[in-house]
């Protein structure tokens, strides 16, 4: 019995020291054999919950290390314990500050400190113009104050509900215009037939005039339209000599290296405008032809496109309104190319960026993989 007991006491210390792959020597306990396998299905019980507790935190870390939204975890005092990359990114350049002082590290980004000490939730636009939710919960972890600030990026959601207010006005004034412009034309146009009948070459001009500019004002309302029923992307395998060569055909430029060798997928039709519309703003921007330069950079996970030219680049006030719907800085200008773009490509999930890189404009367009 004293060996029973001393077996069963030697499997117990090792569950209590979290060692539950040993069970009770079933040889050597007989008379208290029914509690020797008690412990030994908790052993087996333990162990399992412990492989499932083990999977769970692993998935947990997955999650938070590869989620767009920053994740900080600080004690009472401030003190840096936890970090994803997403945080690291936004704070410190991609560096990780665990250990440090939570104020010290956002010091030098006035905002977002401004934010982060309100200790509560709200929104925050960063000097990038990229818009930002807060949110700061606190919490009780082996009986000590700890707060779980969580920081969320905005911009693209707000931008997408922006659009979408722009496009339903954007038809129902369509509309109203088509309702209006269809009936004007028709009798500009039955004007100047009749009054080249009577020879009065004066009146006739005048319904031309009528009837052109009704043209114009249409193809500047359709223009508008199909901005605003862009539909999604239907994704397939990209033929870059082929765009490089429909490019070329409508526009002069330079292509700088060598054309992605990965497989990217995405539409081809809408892709096309996309770099037409580009193409189109770098020649008017008074740059050489021979200065626009087109570049492709790829890695296993993301496409980049470069589009430089020599044109003088934009104002500050241009460069940051230049992707806002309807704004434009040229006099003959609808305002939709550069908002165009930017809706085709984030379609797609990806992003585009202006940068004043002298002499000109830099565009850089970043494609995920699908």
């Amino acid at each position: 019995m004293k060996k029973e007991i001393q077996a069963l006491n030697h499997h117990a210390q090792n569950l209590q020291d979290g060692s539950f792959n040993t069970s009770a020597n079933q040889l050597r306990v007989r008379e208290l054999g029914p509690l020797a396998n008690t412990l030994n299905s908790m052993s087996v019980k333990l162990q399992k919950e412990r492989g499932t507790l083990y999977q769970r935190e692993l998935l947990l870390d997955t999650v938070l290390q590869s989620s767009p939204t920053a994740f900080i975890l600080t004690d009472a005092n401030e003190n840096v314990l936890m970090v994803n990359p997403a945080a690291c990114q936004l704070i410190n350049t991609g560096k990780s500050f665990v250990g440090s002082k939570l104020s010290a590290v956002v010091a030098n980004q006035a905002e977002l400190a401004k934010a982060l000490s309100k200790q509560r939730q709200g929104l925050v636009r960063l000097h990038d113009e990229t818009v930002w939710h807060i949110s700061a919960n606190h919490f009780q972890l082996n009986h000590k104050l700890h707060w779980l600030y969580l920081i969320k990026p905005l911009t693209r959601e707000i931008r997408r509900e922006e659009l979408t207010a722009w496009k339903k006005l954007l038809r129902i004034i369509g509309h109203e215009l088509n309702n209006t412009l269809a009936p004007l034309s028709s009798l500009a146009f039955s004007g100047q037939q009749r009054a080249q009948e009577l020879n009065q070459s004066e009146l006739a001009q005048f319904f031309d005039t009528i009837n052109e500019r009704s043209r114009e004002l249409n193809d500047f309302v359709q223009a508008y339209i199909s901005f605003a029923k862009l539909p999604p992307p239907i994704l397939e395998v990209m033929n870059w000599p082929r765009l490089i060569n429909q490019l070329q055909d409508l526009y002069e430029f330079e292509l700088e290296g060598e054309l992605p060798a990965l497989e990217w997928r995405a539409d081809r039709k809408q892709f096309q405008q996309m770099l037409v519309n580009l193409l189109k703003n770098a020649h008017e921007s008074g740059s050489p032809p021979e200065q626009i330069f087109l570049l492709f950079s790829e890695s296993k996970q993301q496409l980049t496109i470069s589009l430089r030219d020599a044109g003088g680049g934009m104002n500050d006030e241009a460069l940051e309104n230049a992707l806002i719907p309807f704004y434009t800085s040229k006099n003959m200008g609808s305002g939709i190319g550069l908002t165009l773009s930017r809706d085709i490509i984030e379609a797609h999930n990806g992003a585009i960026s202006l940068h004043n890189r002298p002499p000109g404009l830099e565009i850089i367009i970043t494609l995920p993989k699908a």
